[in-house]
């Protein structure tokens, strides 16, 4: 599903984009009560895990034809089923006060990732290696002893299931985020296998 319709021409991204796993209800709300909690800009923007935008590969750049991505995100896609995560830990980047949830098992995160890297959609470079993970906080700088505390905040471990992928931009000045494309991970178990 896009939310673009065609227009006979081609439509370029007006700012940089991220493709990211939908985390679904109910685990979305118990995920946005940690970020209200923890007041920080993070609070606006989806729940989360990116899988290509903010570490490994940096974000599409602005000016991207629209239709490639679309098109390379639902090849990329078509042939991975729905997966089951949970999450194991709040920590935070070193140095920082971005604090975040850290899946228990990151295999499927690093696979997908890794699809991105070898489609046809442009990437920028990032500095940064590839770390999954749903951000509860950014911005401001805290105190490392404040940063350690909100680490040690409860979180929700139910595991959930995976089942959608996005395309959203981000307006860095506003920060706010605009969904581009929606695709639902729907193939057979036994179909990826075989893939």
């Amino acid at each position: 599903m896009s939310v673009y319709q065609s227009t006979g021409k081609k439509m370029k991204t007006r700012h940089p984009c991220y493709i990211v796993a939908e985390l679904p209800e109910p685990i979305r709300s118990e995920v946005q009560a940690i970020r209200d909690d923890f007041a920080s800009i993070t609070a606006t923007l989806p729940v989360e895990i990116t899988l290509a935008g903010s570490s490994g590969l940096g974000p599409i750049p602005a000016g991207t034809d629209l239709s490639l991505i679309i098109a390379q995100v639902d090849a990329v896609f078509s042939a991975v089923c729905p997966f089951k995560v949970a999450f194991s830990r709040i920590a935070s980047f070193p140095n920082t006060s971005i604090v975040y949830l850290t899946p228990l098992e990151r295999t499927r995160f690093d696979e997908l990732h890794e699809l991105l890297r070898h489609s046809e959609i442009p990437f920028s470079p990032s500095r940064f290696p590839y770390n999954p993970h749903c951000t509860l906080r950014a911005g401001s700088v805290l105190p490392p002893e404040e940063v350690d505390q909100l680490t040690h905040h409860a979180f929700p471990n139910a595991p959930f299931l995976i089942d959608t992928i996005s395309v959203y931009d981000l307006d860095s000045t506003l920060v706010r985020c605009n969904l581009l494309h929606q695709t639902s991970l729907n193939a057979k178990q036994d179909a990826a296998a075989n893939a």
